[in-house]
C-alpha cells in the first residue's frame, strides 16, 4: 500500500542518521525470543452485537483517540484516558442502531458535550475532529459492512485506509498516520477481518508502545532525551526527537513482526497491554497525532 509505504520510508529516513534514538538489533532479538515464549495476548474490545454500530462506533472512538494527559504523563483531567473514552461513545450512542444521519449527529454533539463535562484535554481539536464525520461516517460503515459482512463488493483494506485518509484531515494530517491504521487494527480484534491484509498496516506510533520499547532496550534514548522526558518536559510536536522516537518505534516493530511472525496487531498489543508494568514515563507531545 502506497501510503503505508510512504511512512515506512519516512521512518527509515529519520532513523538512517538518527541523533537522539538508537535502535538495538541484539536487544530486539531477545525480545522477540521472550514474546514467542509468552505468546499473543487477547485485545479487550466493548461487545456490540450490531456489527453496523460497531464499526461507527470504532471510527468515532478513533477520531478522538489521542492525547489524554496534561502538563504530566500521570495527570489525567477527570480520569481521561482511552477506556474512558470508549465508555462516552458507548454512552453517547446508545440510542443509535441504524444509518441515520440525523440521530448520528445527535449522538456527535452528546459526545462532545461528555468530553467537555469529563474535562477531557484539545477539547476543541477534538470537537472538530468529531463534526468532521458528519456527512461521511455512514458512508464508510455502509461500505465496510456490505464489504465484510454481507461479501457485496471487491473493496480491500488499501481502498478503505486510502478512502479515510482522502476524506478526514483529522486523520491524514498525522504524518505517520496513527489513527488511520489503528481505526482498522480495531476492526481487525472486533471482528477478524483484513487477517490476510494486515501485514500491510504499520504499527499505530504513539506514547505507550515506543515507552514499552524503551523500557525492553529495544530503543535506547539518548542522555539529553530521557532527561527530557523524566522530567517531564515537553518534546515539540514535528520535532527530531518526537520524530525520531516514533520512527524507531515503526521500525522496531516492523523488526518484531518479522521475528516472531506475528502481525502488527498482536504486537502492537503485546506492549501495550503491558504499559502498566513499566514505571518510566512516556514522551510529552501535544498533538491529535496520538
Amino acid at each position: 500500500m502506497k501510503l503505508v509505504e510512504d511512512v515506512y520510508e519516512i521512518a527509515e529516513s529519520f532513523m538512517t542518521d538518527p541523533k537522539f534514538v538508537r535502535i538495538n538489533d541484539g536487544e530486539i532479538d531477545i525480545v522477540s525470543n521472550d514474546m514467542k515464549l509468552v505468546g499473543t495476548s487477547t485485545f479487550p474490545i466493548p461487545e456490540e452485537k450490531n456489527p453496523f454500530k460497531a464499526i461507527v462506533l470504532e471510527i468515532v472512538a478513533a477520531s478522538i483517540n489521542y492525547c489524554y494527559w496534561y502538563g504530566r504523563s500521570d495527570v489525567r483531567p477527570g480520569g481521561s484516558n482511552s477506556t474512558l473514552m470508549y465508555q462516552l461513545v458507548e454512552n453517547c450512542f446508545f440510542d443509535f442502531k441504524h444509518a441515520n444521519e440525523e440521530t448520528f449527529n445527535e449522538c456527535i454533539e452528546r459526545l462532545i458535550k461528555g468530553l467537555a463535562i469529563h474535562r477531557f484535554p484539545l477539547l476543541e481539536e477534538r470537537a472538530r475532529h468529531l463534526r468532521e464525520l458528519k456527512g461521511y461516517a455512514l458512508q464508510l460503515a455502509i461500505e465496510l459492512e456490505n464489504r465484510y459482512c454481507v461479501g457485496y463488493g471487491n473493496e480491500d483494506l488499501t481502498y478503505f485506509f486510502t478512502h479515510i485518509v482522502e476524506n478526514l484531515q483529522g486523520f491524514a494530517s498525522d504524518t505517520f498516520l496513527k489513527r488511520t491504521s489503528l481505526f482498522f487494527i480495531q476492526l481487525n480484534r472486533r471482528f477478524g477481518w483484513f487477517a490476510d491484509e494486515l501485514n500491510l498496516l504499520h504499527v499505530p506510533a504513539d506514547y505507550q508502545v515506543p515507552k514499552m520499547l524503551e523500557h525492553y532496550k529495544c530503543m535506547t534514548y539518548s542522555p539529553s532525551l530521557k532527561k527530557m522526558i523524566d522530567s517531564n518536559h515537553p518534546i515539540p510536536k514535528h520535532s527530531l526527537q518526537e520524530c525520531e522516537i516514533r520512527s524507531a518505534t515503526i521500525v522496531v516493530v516492523k523488526k518484531l513482526c518479522e521475528l516472531t511472525g506475528w502481525n502488527v496487531a498482536d504486537v502492537d498489543g503485546f506492549f501495550f497491554l503491558r504499559r502498566h508494568d513499566a514505571t518510566n514515563p512516556f514522551h510529552l507531545t501535544i498533538t491529535t497525532d496520538y
